[in-house]
């Protein structure tokens, strides 16, 4: 039941958020910003079982916020571009190269919920202890919908394409 609300709750927004940015003429296309990953490194157990470490080879994204709140606070924010990691088991020092190049467009809502519309190539990491999704480095291929609640958790209602999990990849 949850899945059914979450999606119906993703449709939703899609329409009433896109509709009145649309409307009232705001992200036409301009107010693209450069904006970058930096290299990380999740703690083992955060994520995987064993410490991950990302270092960026190429990044050229960009990010704009066609819509906003009264007070200024994003509402609708887009992210695009070039993005590839190479991800590290720091403790086996097995790594990958991996291309997390798409679009992301994130829905803030009032409650604190984000929905987040992937497209393409793009990295998703979950908690380990998250509950609804199981945890993992994901890379995402194809079209997602990803919901980050209030506390933390988060769901992916629709998955349009593969997945791949660098727990187990780097393992």
């Amino acid at each position: 039941m949850r899945v059914v609300k979450a999606l119906v709750l993703a449709a939703a927004i899609v329409a009433v958020t896109a509709v009145p940015a649309a409307a009232s003429g705001e992200g036409g296309g301009g107010g693209w910003e450069p904006t970058s990953t930096p290299p990380f490194v999740i703690p083992a157990g955060d994520v995987c079982a064993f410490e991950v470490k990302g270092d960026i080879v190429r990044d050229r994204e960009r990010m704009r916020t066609p819509a906003t709140y009264p007070d200024g606070s994003p509402k609708v924010q887009d992210f695009e571009g070039v993005l590839v990691i190479r991800y590290t088991n720091t403790s086996n020092h097995k790594s990958v190269v991996r291309d997390a190049t798409g679009s992301i467009r994130v829905y803030y809502l009032p409650d604190g919920t984000r929905v987040s519309q992937l497209r393409g190539h793009n990295a998703l990491p979950i908690k380990a202890t998250n509950v609804g999704f199981p945890g993992g480095d994901y890379i995402t291929h194809g079209d997602f919908v990803v919901i980050r609640h209030p506390d933390g958790s988060r769901e992916v209602p629709v998955q349009l394409g593969t997945m791949e999990n660098l727990c187990v990849t780097l393992a």
